[in-house]
C-alpha cells in the first residue's frame, strides 16, 4: 500500500513532528493553511474514523486537545478549526485518518470558517425532525478497546478455533438443570 502517511510513521518521509507516542502523531502540514497547521494520525492505518475503535478515538482527540493547546501558547493562536475530512466525497485527499488542527489568529481572514465553507441547506432545514428520527441511535454507546476491523478479525479467529476445538473434542451430553440439583437445591451427586 502506497501510504504517504503510513511512510511518514515509518520514517521513509520526513516530517515536522510535534508530537508521537506508540500509537498517534503529530506534524505540522507541508501545505499550511495558517501557520502551525498541523495533523494528527493514528500509526495504524485506517481511512475513516468510524473505522477506529472508541479508546484509540478517545486517545486521538487526547492529542488533538493538547495540540490545540500548545498552539494557541506557543504561536499566539486565538483560536483553531479541528477538521476531519471521511472519504473522498467529503474532500479528504490522503486515503489516512487525519485530523487538522488549524491555528487562527487575528487577521483577515478572521471568521472564516464552517459557515463560509458550508452555507445552510434550506432544504435539510425544513426536515429536521424526519432527519432526527433516521439519524436517532437507540442504544446505549459503551466504548469499544480496538479497532473494528481487529475485533472483527479476532471474533473470527475465536470462532474458528471454537470450532476446531469442538470437532476434535467429544461432545458432551447436557442434561437439564434440574438433573443436578435436588428439590431442596442442594447439588445432587451421582
Amino acid at each position: 500500500m502506497e501510504c504517504v502517511f503510513c511512510k511518514i510513521v515509518d520514517k521513509e518521509i520526513p516530517s515536522a513532528t510535534i508530537y508521537e507516542d506508540a500509537n498517534v502523531m503529530a506534524f505540522l502540514d507541508i501545505n499550511p493553511r495558517f501557520k502551525g497547521h498541523a495533523l494528527v494520525i493514528p500509526k495504524i492505518h485506517v481511512t475513516m474514523l468510524d473505522e477506529l475503535g472508541d479508546e484509540a478515538i478517545a486517545h486521538l482527540f487526547v492529542v488533538v486537545k493538547h495540540v490545540a493547546d500548545t498552539l494557541k501558547k506557543n504561536l499566539g493562536a486565538r483560536g483553531y478549526n479541528i477538521i476531519i475530512n471521511n472519504g473522498r466525497v467529503a474532500g479528504q485527499v490522503v486515503p489516512h485518518l487525519h485530523v487538522h488542527v488549524i491555528p487562527r489568529y487575528e487577521d483577515n481572514k478572521q471568521g472564516l470558517g464552517f459557515e463560509a465553507a458550508f452555507p445552510v441547506d434550506e432544504e435539510a432545514k425544513k426536515q429536521l425532525e424526519e432527519l432526527a428520527k433516521k439519524a436517532r441511535i437507540e442504544k446505549e454507546l459503551k466504548p469499544e478497546f480496538v479497532t473494528k476491523k481487529k475485533e472483527k478479525e479476532e471474533a473470527e479467529a475465536k470462532d474458528e478455533k471454537k470450532e476446531s476445538k469442538s470437532s476434535s473434542e467429544p461432545k458432551l451430553k447436557l442434561y437439564d438443570e434440574d438433573s443436578y440439583f435436588n428439590d431442596d437445591g442442594t447439588p445432587r451427586f451421582v
